[in-house]
């Protein structure tokens, strides 16, 4: 075992229980292909500035910003919230001919107005009560660069007016201050609601709303686009498999298939939270469906046999695999009548400690002693 192999068998065999190893390790190894594949194809062909995907849609989306990204427009990124539109903002920023300069971001739905203007322009020292120094704001740190705009449909009225001076004359003064500054500054603007609908019902205004509508990318939404989720699945895996000891390699069949069947409405930042929690609960170096967070992969109670003779008579399976509930259950219900209650060999058997077996016997509250006459014949271990 310490030199790679899988498993073992002790003798006298069951052919279904060696059949049921096999079949395991089978199982392994082609999960283990299937994540080396994923893994050359998120390398070779599916991944575009920390944006992975295989959806055709996408792929439009990554043709728009090789397209649009030396020309130095403005640019309005459209995508329900968790979508990645910071992500599009960085690809444009890479596709410019100012890649050399500074990327600044800021989400202006978080800011009140004073704040959102004084983190925009800056402040001059005094201009307000807790403005002890000069501060520089965003438009200046992200001259001859980017500045991503983070949900600008939710900039009040007032605040837009200043927006629209900024991209009309690139000027602007600091909070407080009389000195008219100028930068060379491409924006990128992005929101998750519909600024044509806003102007209409009066929120937003024209003007602006023209301004930043130079080039317009919509990206899906992740339900639109689940072709994406295994490669996305793995690609947070690779992120965050160093948080584990061991590490986390592997999703199995049944939890990559809940990942599919998830409507995220949260997205990829969703996806990507899941399996940073999946990461954390994985028993082993794999993720099972009962790793991911009940949202994701809703949990099944089904009624539990509490009779302490379960099929006895079939082969025991290997604790490695995912026994949870019932099946884990009746795993130990199974391993305490083999070995007639004895703790110390159904430990020896299943690989746990004696600990962790006198918790999981206390957990399904299975009393030892009823297995000490359990009919059984205790097979020879060779």
């Amino acid at each position: 075992m310490k030199a790679g192999a899988d498993d073992f068998v002790t003798k006298p065999y069951e052919p279904d229980h060696l059949r049921y190893l096999v079949q395991r390790i089978l199982e392994r190894r082609r999960l283990i292909d299937e994540l080396q594949q994923l893994r050359m194809q998120m390398r070779e062909d599916y991944s575009f500035h920390n944006m992975v995907s295989k959806s055709p849609k996408m792929r439009k989306v990554f043709d728009l910003i090789k397209q649009v990204g030396p020309l130095g427009s403005t640019v309005l990124v459209y995508g329900e919230t968790g979508t990645g539109k910071e992500l599009v903002a960085q690809a444009i920023h890479a596709a410019d001919t100012r890649r050399q300069g500074p990327f600044v971001a800021l989400n202006c739905a978080v800011l009140h107005d004073s704040l959102l203007e004084s983190e925009l322009f800056g402040h001059e020292r005094g201009s307000f009560t807790g403005a002890d120094k000069r501060k520089k704001g965003r438009f200046e740190h992200a001259d001859n660069g980017t500045l991503f705009l983070d949900e600008v449909g939710d900039v009040s009225p007032a605040m837009q007016a200043k927006l629209l001076r900024v991209l009309q004359s690139g000027t602007f003064e600091r909070v407080g201050g009389t000195e008219t500054l100028k930068v060379d500054v491409r924006i990128v603007a992005a929101s998750n609601k519909r600024l044509e609908e806003e102007v209409k019902a009066g929120r937003f205004r024209s003007d602006l709303f023209y301004r930043l509508n130079v080039i317009r990318v919509d990206l899906p939404a992740l339900r639109e686009r689940p072709e994406d989720i295994p490669l996305l699945a793995m690609h947070f895996l690779e992120k965050f498999k160093p948080m584990s000891t061991p590490p986390v390699t592997e999703i199995d069949t049944e939890a990559m298939q809940a990942l599919i069947d998830h409507t995220w409405p949260g997205h990829i930042r969703e996806l990507e939270n899941a399996i940073k929690a999946a990461v954390a609960m994985a028993d082993g170096s794999i993720i099972h469906r009962d790793a991911l967070p009940p949202a994701v992969a809703p949990r099944t109670r089904k009624p539990i046999n509490m009779s302490p003779l379960i099929d006895i008579e079939r082969p025991l399976p290997d604790l490695t695999t995912d026994l949870i509930g019932r099946v884990e259950r009746d795993y130990f219900v199974r391993l305490l009548a083999q070995y007639r209650g004895n703790v110390a060999r159904c430990a020896k058997h299943s690989g746990l400690s004696r600990r962790s077996v006198t918790q999981k016997l206390q957990k399904y509250e299975l009393d030892r002693t009823r297995f000490k006459d359990a009919a059984f014949v205790e097979p020879v271990e060779g």
